[in-house]
């Protein structure tokens, strides 16, 4: 898959028109389009945009993987990270649903 078809492909599953993309990173939509087209290729900064934008890795822009996706940033992880009180409470609830096989065999 070509820079331009997998570029195409982003926007159209975040469902965004060329004039949004173009309006989000300061390009015009003629770029957008170009780049779509692979009849123009961005500059160094501008695939920093493309890909901050999109929340992607440029190796899959250029075709050296096809896992779309950026790992998470710290901040991401953070984020998204259960706090131990809260994992705590998780257990304790999957515990109360299902209850290990050793306490129901030492009432027996």
């Amino acid at each position: 898959m070509s820079f331009g078809s997998r570029l195409k492909e982003l926007r159209l599953e975040k469902k965004s028109s060329q004039k949004q993309v173009a309006d989000s990173i300061g390009i015009s939509i003629t770029a957008v389009s170009q780049y779509e087209n692979n009849s123009r290729f961005p500059n160094e900064n501008m695939l920093r945009k493309i890909c901050s934008y999109y929340k992607i890795s440029s190796d899959y822009l250029l075709g050296l993987t096809d896992v779309k996706h950026a790992p998470l940033s710290r901040e991401e992880v953070k984020e998204k990270m259960l706090m131990s009180d809260q994992m705590d409470f998780i257990c304790d609830l999957i515990n109360m649903i299902h209850p290990r096989e050793e306490h129901s065999s030492n009432e027996n």
